[in-house]
């Protein structure tokens, strides 16, 4: 909506203010059904709160009726308090020193994406230093002014490149001839803090989901927004302890859609499918069969089978067994502070946690011959390798190997041309209940924390369930049959 001609465009002290009320109201969005995981349209609750400032009307927006009657409670405190009203953002800000809106220069958002970067960065860990900081740096890249001069594909690369290497890198002592430029160019243009409203993060969001950094388009994964968003919106709640904003505006933004977390039944695996996308990576290399089965067949998590190292192989025990110990990280030195190790522990446990797998007997031949062929012979070097020698790395495994494999194995027409390397630890855990194993054995090898976990994610793929139940069902009843009303 455009505001009146005569509505104040800056932040100014008001000397009338009434809250209107909070209304509710009904409205009709596209929600993802929990069930069928197909999108439907429900109606749902909104709660606009609707205030007069000096005359001029303003409203927000929220989910919750608690949300917008605290929203509503604070709008008379900071009036009370004297504050100044900015129109932009529909909400009271502290008065700068001086009495004069321009007194002092504006906390942007990038001002506090930066200040909040270097008080995270020891705390998180190098995988989520390296994301945190890609996020950010979209945000910064976005929320701009409106009369931001409009940045070219090279421009945004080179801005991005600055964001990531300098401004959002603590104690990076990186800088070349463009590091001036961009520096001047954020503090004349982020938007600021208090100016960001629930539309600027709607855009950004729908931005995120639909279009890459320099604005192709491109569909992202609803769990990929999910964390972006998370992300962004941390940098606002730091803002808020600081007592930098008095209203968080992503309180008005949508949330992420739910989606079912199950396992797709187009993209599970057969056994044979494995076999077959195991020899066609073999064709690039011989090496390679022994790691796709291993995850195919014993539910590795692709990080999990590249840290593999000797001692975890228990070949000659009965039965054989597989240890897994952790990952290995493979992002960038960058990211990683002095001293930190590349091995990382298991998912959602604790730094010396393990599990162990059983290995069938076809893997058991195939991993001896690994081992005999392509292994060094000390307990602490990793089981896979590469054509050179050297540790697999994941991105060049499935640009060079995974790819061209999936490519060749499965028809143009199939949805398995769509797995990915994580698809192979989905493919074994759903042959191991399919095959009947003990769904609390099954949650051991797999490593899920609880078995809720387990049965939410595989429950849509374990096969032949429907007819077991009903058999069952009826034999229970046949068993117990009541006596026929008309029988003599």
């Amino acid at each position: 909506m455009t505001p009146p001609a005569d509505r104040p465009d800056r932040p100014w002290r008001p000397t009338q203010f009434r809250v209107s009320g909070v209304y509710k109201r009904t409205v009709t969005v596209w929600v993802t059904d929990r069930r069928s995981g197909e999108r439907v349209r429900r109606k749902v609750a909104r709660f606009d709160v609707r205030y007069r400032v000096d005359g001029h009307q303003f409203s927000y927006t929220f989910e919750q009726r608690g949300w917008a009657d605290s929203f509503a409670r604070r709008l008379h405190e900071a009036f009370a308090e004297g504050r100044l009203f900015d129109p932009n953002s529909r909400q009271f800000t502290d008065p700068p020193k001086g009495g004069d809106p321009g007194a002092e220069r504006v906390v942007s958002f990038f001002d506090v994406a930066v200040e909040y970067v270097e008080r995270k960065w020891r705390s998180w860990e190098p995988a989520s230093r390296r994301n945190a900081q890609r996020d950010i740096a979209r945000a910064c890249l976005l929320l701009v002014t409106d009369d931001a001069p409009a940045l070219s594909a090279d421009d945004l690369r080179a801005a991005d490149r600055w964001l990531r290497s300098h401004a959002l890198m603590p104690d990076d002592t990186e800088t070349d001839d463009s590091d001036g430029r961009w520096e001047v160019w954020f503090g004349r243009w982020s938007l600021p803090l208090a100016h960001v409203t629930d539309a600027h993060l709607h855009a950004l969001v729908e931005y995120v989901r639909i279009h890459d950094l320099i604005g192709r388009p491109r569909t992202l994964a609803a769990s990929s927004v999910r964390r972006a968003r998370a992300v962004v919106r941390a940098v606002f709640t730091h803002a808020r302890k600081r007592r930098l904003l008095e209203w968080d505006p992503w309180e008005a933004v949508e949330p992420e859609p739910t989606t079912d977390d199950g396992i797709d039944p187009d993209l599970v695996m057969t056994p044979m499918h494995l076999r077959e996308l195991a020899a066609a990576c073999a064709g690039v290399d011989p090496r390679y069969a022994a790691f796709v089965l291993t995850q195919g067949l014993c539910g590795l998590r692709p990080g999990e089978a590249v840290a593999l190292r000797r001692r975890d192989l228990h070949l000659t025990a009965t039965p054989a067994t597989i240890t897994a110990r952790g990952t290995h990280s493979a992002v960038p030195d960058k990211y990683f502070l002095e001293g930190e190790d590349r091995r990382r522990p298991l998912k959602g446990r604790g730094a010396h946690s393990s599990r162990t797998i059983p290995v069938p007997g076809e893997l058991v031949r195939a991993l001896r011959d690994h081992v005999d062929r392509w292994a060094q012979s000390d307990p602490g070097d990793v089981v896979f390798t590469n054509t050179q020698g050297g540790r697999i790395d994941l991105s060049n495994f499935q640009r060079d190997v995974w790819n061209a494999a999936r490519d060749a194995t499965f028809p143009a027409s199939s949805p398995l041309q769509q797995v990915r390397l994580h698809d192979l630890r989905h493919a074994a855990i759903t042959g191991w209940l399919n095959a009947g194993v003990p769904l609390k054995t099954a949650q051991a090898w797999s490593g899920h924390k609880t078995l809720s976990v387990l049965l939410d994610t595989y429950l849509g793929v374990m096969h032949g369930d429907t007819q077991v139940g009903l058999a069952r069902w009826e034999q229970a009843l046949a068993a117990d049959e009541p006596p026929d009303p008309f029988a003599h």
